[in-house]
């Protein structure tokens, strides 16, 4: 028998109650108020008195408080949601979570008006990761399968659409867990443990790596903005020493990321389940506060980019409004290259008390521009890039001679060229940044 079908099951015999008295029946009751699902049994109780039991036992409650529901004098319970009673049970660590998350003083409406469009905005960004991931991995193909492609400026591109892929495919896959754990929340209030949240050890350390790997995007954004500003402002280029960025895109995020694991490990709390609510701790901002820095200098570097563009057309003579074009196109390049579309997130988000069209706003328009930073970059520095078309457009030439070529010699000596040929126009477009071109190259 169900914790439910015991419930109803009581009688007025059970209970003390006479044969003819006026009572409320027993009365199953279930809330799943922000996913806080709680069930509770009211027994049968006289007309005209109050029921009162514990606080459910259940994470996040506090059982020592008690409820009370009135039994009105024609036998009927009193119509109360349950949602509003049960907030008197919420502890204070939840309290201050939900205050974090919703606002200081949401009404149970805003609050489900809140869930249903983070809920919307949830398949958005499984949908964004999901095609950025995809075109991310067909651009490392390519930029691995063309060795004209290799020079320094596609590797620390093969750099950032690794770390790019990596954390997309860790936020599907944690999107689509969060998605089953909250499904599995039935009219029981029971949770699957099979799912990553609800597994003590392995959700932290996916929020570690999914934490870390989004690190990683903003330390090759700071090594792409590096590489350029160098390149371009040096007056003598020297060899890129890619020790050194791998350092600063790989290792470097394991030092912040080290100290606020143990600082959150050790201050959360056992009622914080996987961390929960880590991204409201003051001790976030160790990540935080330093990925911000990253990418206020590579604002930086852009700033100063766009000047030295600016520059170097000025000296050539072309038109004025030529010289405007080409500065803001070159800008709006190396935006999302260097990040710095997330200084855009920095501002708090509004919270549930905020009128619902600020909430759609805010939740579709952060969605996009998160999810579909990876195939913005793959679409803008690979699939749009002059020297992959050619590079594609050139294999694509030989293996179609190929055909019709009797013997294959000829075919190979044609791809050969090729690849020859795409490898010195690598070359080139590197000196154009130190030779005092007039019109450098930005990607």
């Amino acid at each position: 028998m169900t914790s439910k079908e015991t419930c109803l099951d009581q009688t007025w015999s059970n209970n003390n109650l006479t044969t003819n008295a006026t009572f409320c029946p027993a009365y199953w009751m279930v809330s799943d108020i922000v996913m806080l699902c709680v069930e509770m049994c009211w027994p049968p109780t006289p007309a005209n008195s109050s029921a009162s039991i514990l606080c459910p036992v259940a994470k996040w409650w506090q059982e020592r408080k008690s409820l009370q529901m009135y039994c009105q004098p024609n036998g009927e319970w009193a119509n109360v949601s349950a949602d509003v009673m049960v907030v008197n049970c919420i502890d204070d660590y939840t309290i201050f979570l939900i205050r974090q998350e919703y606002g200081s003083s949401p009404t149970i409406d805003q609050i489900n008006l809140y869930m249903s469009i983070i809920e919307d905005t949830k398949i958005l960004q499984i949908v964004g990761y999901s095609i950025s991931f995809t075109s991310l991995i067909i651009a490392l193909i390519i930029f691995y399968s063309f060795g004209s492609l290799h020079c320094p400026r596609t590797q620390i591109h093969r750099q950032l659409f690794i770390s790019y892929s990596i954390w997309n495919l860790l936020e599907i896959i944690f999107s689509i867990d969060l998605a089953k754990d909250a499904k599995d929340f039935n009219s029981a209030c029971t949770r699957s443990q099979r799912t990553i949240r609800s597994t003590p050890i392995l959700c932290e350390t996916s929020v570690f790596l999914m934490e870390y790997t989004r690190f990683c995007v903003f330390s090759w954004n700071f090594v792409e903005g590096y590489y350029l500003h160098r390149l371009i402002t040096a007056a003598v280029f020297r060899k890129p020493n890619f020790k050194l960025y791998y350092i600063i895109g790989w290792v470097f995020a394991l030092l912040p990321m080290t100290a606020w694991a143990i600082v959150t490990h050790y201050t959360s709390g056992d009622e914080a389940e996987c961390w929960l609510g880590y991204k409201f701790s003051p001790y976030y901002w160790i990540l935080e506060g330093t990925r911000n820095t990253l990418l206020f200098v590579n604002l930086i570097f852009l700033i100063n980019i766009v000047r030295v563009l600016i520059t170097k057309m000025r000296e050539s003579n072309t038109a004025d409004t030529m010289q405007v074009k080409k500065a803001v196109k070159a800008a709006m390049v190396l935006v999302p290259l260097l990040g710095v579309v997330n200084l855009l997130f920095i501002p708090n988000k509004p919270d549930a008390t905020a009128p619902s069209w600020v909430i759609y706003l805010y939740g579709y328009s952060t969605s996009i521009l998160v999810t579909f930073q990876g195939f913005v970059c793959a679409l803008i520095f690979c699939f749009f890039n002059g020297e992959v078309q050619q590079a594609i457009k050139r294999k694509w030439t030989g293996w179609r001679d190929s055909r019709t070529l009797s013997t294959r010699r000829g075919a190979s000596n044609h791809t050969q060229t090729s690849e020859i040929r795409m490898n010195s126009l690598c070359e080139k477009n590197i000196g154009k940044y130190h030779n005092g071109a007039n019109t450098p190259t930005a990607v």
